[in-house]
């Protein structure tokens, strides 16, 4: 490929409901976004797009991106990957989930591309280890040999690292390695960052001002000193770090099931929480107002919860969840416990692994 890495960039179906729809127009912004700065990137070689839907298909091709096609039904992301490797002959790639960085500046991104072109070892650099959002990486044949372990994107820097024996590389914590738009919540804390891009940009200005009202009541929390913060999830000593040296206030973490999603313990059904048998002790309106006893300002991974519980819900739910949109969710108890959130004295933020992790730190930066 003579000195240049060819990119990967895929970006699922946006889904039926509105809340899906709104998450997937965010999505798009900010994986144009990232095209540009993919094509300013003097290392970067052809430039490949797996997009499901017709307008994301369009916008990314007019910035240079060629539509590929898969022959893998139903789609398994490494089965997709070890395909393209295979069919264009790649002895390096450079993959990212459509709306994974964000906040990665061109400078940072051409560093990662040079690091990887002078490897001759199997080598990666992923955003995280634990969850991997994007990975630059080369020796990429030995994908088809891990292929059966990488049901999505999650996994693959930690499978790399322990079943094909690569030297897997993790940026250092921050906003800009961690936060990747899974959910409306990572939306809503990019509003007002510094680094986002200019569709980004045009994006959360026509968001409603309601959906920002619980990040600005929970910016302010962060900006009194001696308020108390809650933060409930998959949180990382990165987040609680970074809280310190940022504000001056008093921080509690409830701290669960990091690695669930890339060890698999989700879809074996084997998670567990005790926050989760505490909600179901109290009931959600009982647990938020407990909690608001001693907190002035919730963060929540809510993903826990719901698969501590054995039934996972449709991200038509979940996405409505994040929102606030309790009459579009289907899933009761998921539905009782955001009325719950709603109502609850205190603001609470709630959504995926984001808010405890890039999200927060992107909120962090805009202090």
């Amino acid at each position: 490929m003579n000195g240049k890495i060819p990119v990967l960039l895929m970006l699922p179906p946006k889904g039926s409901s509105e809340a899906e729809a709104w998450v997937a127009a965010g999505r798009l912004a900010a994986a144009c976004d990232l095209a540009e700065r993919v094509k300013a990137n003097p290392l970067a070689g052809p430039c490949f797009l797996l997009a499901h839907e017709d307008a994301d298909r369009l916008a990314l091709q007019e910035m240079g991106f060629d539509q590929i096609q898969s022959s893998v039904k139903p789609f398994h992301f490494g089965d997709v990957l070890a395909e393209l490797i295979s069919e264009y002959h790649l002895d390096r790639l450079a993959y990212f989930g459509g709306a994974s960085a964000p906040l990665m500046g061109e400078k940072d991104l051409q560093q990662v591309f040079e690091q990887i072109l002078q490897q001759k070892t199997p080598t990666a650099i992923v955003n995280n280890l634990y969850s991997s959002d994007w990975a630059v990486f080369n020796h990429t044949r030995v994908i088809d040999e891990i292929k059966s372990r990488l049901p999505s994107d999650n996994p693959l820097g930690w499978v790399m690292q322990q079943e094909a024996q690569f030297d897997v590389r993790a940026l250092p914590p921050s906003a800009s390695s961690r936060l990747d738009i899974d959910t409306p919540a990572d939306l809503l804390l990019l509003h007002g960052h510094p680094g986002i891009g200019r569709h980004c940009r045009d994006f959360l200005s026509q968001i409603d001002q309601p959906l920002l009202d619980g990040i600005s009541n929970l910016r302010r929390v962060l900006q009194t000193p001696a308020r108390t913060l809650s933060i409930i999830g998959r949180a990382s000593s990165a987040v609680w770090k970074e809280l310190e040296e940022r504000t001056k206030i008093w921080v509690r973490i409830y701290v669960e099931e990091r690695g669930m999603v890339a060890s698999q313990r989700l879809a074996r059904g084997e998670v567990q929480s005790l926050i989760a048998d505490m909600v179901g002790e109290l009931q959600p309106s009982g647990f938020l107002a407990r909690l608001g006893q001693m907190s002035d300002a919730v963060i929540w991974d809510t993903r826990v919860w719901m698969g501590s519980r054995g039934t996972w819900p449709s991200a038509a739910d979940r996405f409505a969840a994040d929102l606030g949109w309790t009459k579009q969710i289907s899933d009761e108890a998921l539905r009782n416990l955001t009325i719950a959130i709603m109502e609850s004295p205190i603001p609470v933020v709630a959504g995926g692994h984001g808010v405890v992790a890039g999200g927060l730190l992107a909120l962090l930066e805009t202090l």
